[in-house]
């Protein structure tokens, strides 16, 4: 049975670091990492393997659910059975997941943006990030999986909220 192999790159920064520096400093950084456990997680009897890169300033930043063979991890569900992935843009409303691929041969890289409104001490901002996530399934664990080839599709401004 194949195993989900799953990194999640997030980039995070503030108003005073969107000038043009900035942002070119964040697209010269990486958008695949080797998979190295630890600090990576080995999850479900080896059948998910989370590899998560770059910035949590609030802590905690990523939360995941498995149940019923299903990854639910951010804005993604990942089945594990039919190797499929869907995304919902919309975390408030009753909109349904949108199906993006079904991932059976190489891997597959997803991005998009967002902000969070941030309150801490005594301030009010904006938190910008980009994420990236790499998956991809596989029978057996090689650490360079996401170095030793591109991606077969690439999904771009899944949502783009950075303002």
């Amino acid at each position: 049975m194949n195993k989900l192999i799953l990194q999640i790159i997030i980039r995070q920064w503030e108003k005073s670091q969107r000038s043009e520096q900035d942002t070119q400093a964040r697209h010269a950084l990486p958008d695949r990492y080797p998979v190295k456990i630890p600090p990576a997680k080995s999850l479900a009897n080896d059948r998910l393997i989370i590899d998560q890169h770059g910035d949590d300033l609030m802590g905690n930043r990523v939360q995941y659910h498995l149940l019923d063979n299903q990854l639910l991890i951010d804005r993604f569900r990942f089945d594990l059975n039919t190797q499929t992935v869907e995304f919902k843009a919309k975390l408030t409303t009753g909109e349904r997941p949108k199906q993006l691929a079904k991932i059976d041969d190489g891997w597959q890289q997803f991005h998009y943006q967002w902000r969070y409104r941030v309150e801490a001490g005594g301030y009010i901002y904006w938190l910008y990030e980009s994420v990236i996530l790499n998956a991809g399934f596989a029978a057996d664990f090689d650490h360079q999986y996401f170095i030793v080839s591109k991606p077969q599709k690439s999904f771009f401004d899944l949502i783009n909220q950075t303002g």
